[in-house]
């Protein structure tokens, strides 16, 4: 990935929600057992019941996301 300013911007805005993330799932400290990976796994799973309870098709949402990352990195 090219490290651009706008891609360093979205690097942020992802580390910002997975901060939301465990602040909502109550790790107020920043001392989570979990590696980084399991953060991001645990982000996601809980991303897909999300979509599952509003409705939205995670699998096509997740297929976009990689062709939106896909562009941008270019």
């Amino acid at each position: 990935m090219r490290m651009t300013p706008e891609n360093q911007a979205r690097a942020a805005a992802g580390a910002a929600a997975i901060e939301a993330h465990q602040l909502a799932k109550g790790d107020i400290d920043g001392l989570s057992p979990q590696s980084p990976e399991e953060i991001l796994i645990d982000l996601l799973s809980d991303l897909r019941h999300f979509a599952e309870a509003a409705g939205l098709d995670f699998e096509t949402a997740n297929r976009v996301a990689q062709d939106h990352y896909e562009f941008e990195s270019w």
